[in-house]
């Protein structure tokens, strides 16, 4: 995986904030998500919904995701603020 984009997420301690859709592809592709703030990493939590699916998941950094349209949610422990993720893809 080379590609990346990047993205701003709202993010507060009094849960997960709203959702963007971080990767979106014709055909099913694998991508990943990584924090890009090393500092405030352990404290960030990740939420990730796959193409049409209500469910949403836990994701742990580094996971595969293989999907057509990913969606993401963060939520942090501290303040409420913007956390940049990285998502990677093919």
């Amino acid at each position: 995986m080379c590609p990346s984009d990047i993205f701003q997420l709202p993010a507060s301690a009094k849960g997960f904030g709203p959702s963007a859709e971080v990767f979106a592809s014709e055909l099913q592709h694998p991508c990943s998500i990584a924090v890009k703030d090393n500092v405030i990493k352990e404290s960030v939590r990740i939420q990730v919904q796959r193409d049409e699916t209500e469910t949403w998941i836990d994701y742990e950094e580094g996971q595969l995701l293989i999907g057509k349209k990913i969606k993401c949610r963060i939520a942090y422990e501290g303040e409420t603020r913007n956390i940049t993720i990285e998502v990677f893809h093919t």
